[in-house]
């Protein structure tokens, strides 16, 4: 048996630092995605944010975007 990479997985980062995502967001990756900045843009098609801080990125579902941010 061979086992294969399937893709990845980008979760949300939570409204700010200390607080995990309330709703334990995930981005649903199409079938073809399988690098990050593939499933990145997946997320950006249902509303996803991807923002730098402190050097690296963030990844915040639609539901923690509205909160406001430090």
């Amino acid at each position: 048996m061979t086992a294969r990479p399937i893709g990845v997985e980008v979760s949300c980062d939570g409204p700010d630092e200390q607080t995990d995502c309330p709703n334990s967001a995930a981005v649903r990756a199409s079938f073809g995605s399988v690098t990050t900045p593939q499933v990145r843009a997946d997320g950006r098609r249902d509303g996803w944010t991807v923002r730098r801080d402190c050097g690296r990125l963030r990844d915040v579902c639609p539901a923690c975007r509205v909160r406001p941010t430090p």
